[in-house]
């Protein structure tokens, strides 16, 4: 990083990388790029270049590390990121699959024979004058009170509404004592796992430091400099990938790509397979990995 064309080189390097990257992706494919501070800004500029801007995704907040370093000189880094491209507009939908988490806040305190549930709000950020399309007066079924919400509009139509009360799906409380009602949403109506976020903690997809422990119990300590977790992959591919899905990983390291993707099939019964690349690196005499 001494060189003065250092970031032109890693510009070079990387380019040609992303060029052969999308010729290999299928039409609905997805590349996840983890990148550094130093870099992301050339990154983004390359990426937006090859995949084109509109196939940009999401550039997502990794959490690696929740202790600081008191070896920086001016600030600690906490977070990674990784940016997200598609191949083209044959993507238009992703999720990821639900956790014990998500699923947690569902309950049934009012024995719904349908099953848990949980409540969003009925009202509309938006004001009245804003949306006066949306304002009418709505009955609470249990005291028989009419109610119209004084500032702010409702966020479905009254023909929604209307399907909202023949369908059972207001919430006034368990004795009706809530001023204005919430929308049920069933676990069961819950389809096709939930949207990804661009934020993932450090608790939900693991660290640098943790990673490097885990891999220190396979092959030793001073191996492999900085290696991703396995957890991190694993939630990566949940999104990216379906049971019969080819990953391929041309920075292959110490192939936690690989330990991910079998790792995953393990859990799920799945039969994806992973291509790793790695270019030889010549390994310093007296260095653990020459060992």
């Amino acid at each position: 990083d001494t060189n003065g064309r250092f970031h032109s080189d890693w510009c070079s390097m990387i380019y040609s990388r992303l060029l052969l990257a999308r010729n290999l992706l299928t039409q609905d494919g997805l590349i996840f790029i983890s990148i550094d501070d130093n870099e992301v800004e050339n990154l983004k500029k390359i990426c937006d270049e090859v995949f084109g801007a509109s196939n940009f995704i999401a550039q997502v907040v990794w959490e690696k590390r929740y202790t600081r370093s008191n070896n920086a000189k001016l600030f600690a880094s906490l977070v990674d990121y990784i940016l997200i491209y598609r191949k083209s507009s044959a993507l238009t939908v992703l999720r990821e699959s639900r956790s014990e988490k998500n699923d947690s806040i569902y309950s049934n305190p009012d024995n719904d024979p349908r099953g848990v549930w949980t409540s969003v709000s009925y009202v509309n950020p938006a004001t009245r004058e804003q949306r006066p399309n949306l304002c009418y007066e709505i009955t609470n079924p249990v005291t028989g009170q009419k109610v119209s919400h004084p500032t702010n509009a409702w966020k479905y139509e009254y023909a929604t509404h209307l399907q909202h009360v023949a369908e059972d799906k207001l919430y006034w409380g368990q004795r009706g004592e809530n001023q204005y009602p919430r929308l049920k949403k069933f676990l069961s109506e819950m389809q096709g796992g939930i949207v990804p976020a661009n934020l993932w903690y450090y608790k939900d997809v693991g660290t640098t430091d943790a990673a490097s422990k885990d891999l220190e119990k396979l092959l030793g300590r001073g191996i492999f400099d900085f290696p991703k977790s396995v957890e991190l992959i694993i939630k990566m591919l949940d999104i990216a990938t379906d049971k019969d899905s080819i990953v391929l990983d041309f920075f292959s390291g110490s192939a936690t790509t690989a330990h991910a993707v079998m790792q995953l099939n393990a859990r799920d019964g799945g039969h994806r397979k992973f291509i790793m690349v790695q270019l030889p690196e010549s390994c310093a005499e007296k260095s653990e990995a020459y060992k």
